[in-house]
């Protein structure tokens, strides 16, 4: 039989911290359990609004951004939760079911005589789609699951921290998926991050139906006709012609392919200054 291993404790500090967050969520609607002003990566964190869920979302690394924009992108994604805490009696629980030692705290060991005290767990991404089901998304770098490249202990660790965390939500029939940055097409997110940028300027899609139609028509046309022409020279075309700016011409082109209301190889980045295979998608001009 195996020797039960010991568990750390959970702090009255810990409890008292995961008390104000359900109280500030219940004020303030979801947060991430842990922010970017709160975190200890240096220069990695970023905070981005989403257009679709209307608020911050607080990533504190890069790779854990990646996932986001193809979230955000997803037409039967609904909402998109970050950092997401699970309730440490649970998870602790689990830990003792598995014999696995809880994650700790080392940053508060010499608070407590060395010994560091069990720390709230989190699941990279919590995602709820359209169906009203969610589904569970851990991101970890390839390296750190690979033990030809990392040390055996440490990948074993990684693994034993995640079974805990998929166990939780197996229990509450919540799917959990493992994703690295090998998941998620580098060219297709920098096309989703390009295009995305239309929607900080909500302004210049303020336009109708109708007008979104012409414009769309005239792009569509442009990139058909001009097949030499750089999208930057079927834009300035398109925005003298319909009376608009460089700048709305670009929002509203982005807009559009962002909506897939015509259709391009999404694995070669847009670049201004070169061609764009482009493929209209009749009869489908306005949103």
């Amino acid at each position: 039989m195996t020797k039960p291993v010991k568990q750390p404790i959970v702090t009255q500090k810990e409890r008292n911290r995961i008390t104000e967050y359900l109280k500030a969520v219940k004020r303030q609607g979801y947060r991430p359990w842990v922010t970017v002003r709160q975190s200890h990566t240096i220069g990695q964190g970023q905070v981005i609004n989403s257009w679709k869920t209307e608020r911050n979302h607080h990533f504190l690394g890069r790779g854990e951004l990646q996932p986001f924009f193809h979230f955000e992108h997803d037409p039967n994604v609904v909402d998109i939760f970050e950092q997401y805490p699970l309730p440490i009696a649970e998870t602790m629980q689990i830990a003792k079911e598995l014999n696995i030692v809880h994650p700790r705290s080392y940053i508060e060991a010499e608070d407590f005589d060395g010994s560091a005290p069990a720390k709230t767990m989190t699941t990279d991404y919590v995602v709820l789609y359209r169906d009203n089901k969610l589904h569970a998304y851990n991101f970890k770098y390839s390296e750190s699951l690979d033990s030809t490249i990392t040390s055996p202990q440490s990948v074993a660790r990684t693994l034993a921290k995640n079974s805990i965390e998929r166990a939780f939500h197996s229990k509450h029939d919540i799917g959990w998926t493992q994703i690295t940055e090998k998941s998620f097409d580098p060219n297709i997110t920098a096309n989703l991050m390009y295009l995305r940028e239309c929607f900080s300027d909500e302004d210049e899609l303020t336009v109708d139906d109708h007008f979104k139609a012409i414009v769309l028509s005239r792009l569509c046309a442009g990139f058909e006709q001009n097949p030499d022409a750089t999208v930057r020279e079927v834009l300035e075309t398109v925005a003298i012609e319909c009376g608009i700016s460089l700048f709305q011409c670009q929002c509203l082109f982005q807009w559009f392919a962002y909506h897939h209301l015509f259709t391009f190889n999404w694995l070669v980045p847009i670049d201004l200054n070169r061609t764009l295979s482009v493929n209209v998608t009749r009869g489908n001009h306005a949103r």
